[in-house]
């Protein structure tokens, strides 16, 4: 049996277990309705949060169960054609579309007007302008700068790596005299995460995926073109290899500039205490043109259509968003910050400049089209991008064929 019909057979088989046990439908405490909520952290980082809400309605109790991200799209999936999805559920960015698709949310706009103002991220849990979901968590990338590399290659670490030309300059400079060091991470193997790094340069210079009514593929624009001609031309000079690659080389001071994420700062004083580094924000076009864009992923929080307890839920969910409750969230996992906007103005982040730089990213950055055929989209863009990157395609050629293939997709009725 393929891998398809692997998956119907899990899924099938989970739907029966919960019928059967009953998941999704919680027990009672004494004069309290349960709320049930899914969720991706850790017990012991979410738990503490959970308590003090529970603490301050007494009329609810919060049950929560932790998913896994290797499974946990199964189970809600599951739960839903179950009939028994949770009150209120933790939800990647990427699994939106598809649950849009299929008219399992509940359109939340008109409950969230007056939270839009004080969080970020509203682009990635939105769709035609409705919000199917409440930003909760926000990810994004930036630029790692090994400034022992930059120093050996007669570049001062202290000037900043502001626009694509110092990016290519310094790139250049590393791989050619520093022995044995390349100058930029650029993936390869990883086909889904080219977007990741291709897509920055094109939002920066004024690209898109799709046009603003998600109706039209605008991804050979000339502002792509001129993006994806300058990515592949750092090729000569970068390490061509996975992520995981990029990071090792990296930490073993190898490798001059990688794009990654705030869980670097997390392994790098535990893998290379010794590494001198800085990080900043992605680069420009040009000084006065464009935007230091970067790809925005989000944990977001949804309620279903046939959940039993919609305004508990609610009253969960904003108490989840408010600054003071993500803030410790993100003390205790590291890789995605509070999309609350207030949450800048903590402590923490004038003592951890590093990760106030992902906080300023997140400002610029940006997510990709809510759309229901975005699975779809986002792999044929993915393979242009490769056949670009392996010098099968030129930067037109490719764009102009993802152009004409995502087209035919959005022709399909959804």
């Amino acid at each position: 049996m393929g891998a398809k019909g692997d998956s119907r057979v899990a899924v099938a088989a989970l739907v029966a277990a919960l019928v059967l046990f009953g998941i999704g439908c919680a027990k009672k405490d004494s004069g309290k309705r349960a709320v049930v909520f899914w969720q991706f952290s850790p017990l012991t980082a979410i738990q503490p949060i959970v308590d003090r809400f529970n603490a301050d309605n007494p009329d609810l109790a919060v049950q929560v169960e932790q998913l896994t991200w290797q499974s946990g799209r199964e189970k809600i999936v599951a739960a839903i054609a179950a009939g028994r999805p949770p009150d209120l559920c933790e939800l990647g960015s990427t699994f939106l579309p598809g649950l849009v698709a299929d008219s399992t949310l509940l359109d939340l706009t008109d409950h969230v007007a007056d939270l839009r103002p004080s969080l970020l991220g509203w682009n990635v849990a939105s769709y035609r302008g409705r919000a199917y979901a409440i930003p909760w968590m926000l990810g994004t990338r930036a630029l790692y700068l090994n400034d022992d590399l930059l120093r050996r290659a007669g570049l001062d670490p202290s000037k900043p790596i502001e626009t694509w030309a110092d990016l290519a300059r310094a790139a250049r400079m590393i791989a050619t005299k520093v022995p044995d060091a390349k100058g930029f991470g650029m993936n390869a193997g990883e086909r889904e995460i080219l977007i990741k790094k291709f897509m920055p340069f094109a939002w920066g210079n004024g690209g898109d995926i799709l046009d603003s009514s998600l109706t039209r593929s605008v991804v050979a624009s000339a502002a792509n073109v001129a993006a994806l001609r300058f990515y592949l031309s750092l090729k000569p000079y970068s390490l061509l290899d996975r992520q995981e690659m990029h990071e090792e080389a990296f930490a073993k001071g190898r490798l001059g500039i990688i794009i990654s994420g705030p869980w670097l700062l997390r392994k790098l004083p535990e893998e290379a205490p010794g590494l001198h580094y800085t990080v900043a924000l992605m680069p420009k076009p040009a000084a006065d043109r464009g935007a230091p864009a970067s790809f925005a992923g989000a944990e977001v929080l949804g309620i279903f259509r046939n959940a039993r307890r919609v305004d508990d839920a609610m009253r969960l969910a904003r108490f989840l968003v408010r600054p003071e409750n993500a803030m410790p969230l993100f003390l205790s996992t590291g890789n995605a910050f509070p999309a609350a906007s207030a949450s800048s103005a903590d402590s923490y982040f004038v003592s951890h400049p590093k990760d106030a730089i992902f906080l300023r990213q997140l400002k610029t950055a940006v997510g990709p089209p809510l759309h229901p055929r975005w699975v779809e989209i986002e792999e044929i863009v993915n393979g242009e991008l490769e056949e670009a990157i392996y010098g099968r395609k030129t930067a037109e050629a490719a764009l102009a064929s993802a152009d004409a293939r995502i087209d035919a997709v959005l022709a399909r009725q959804p």
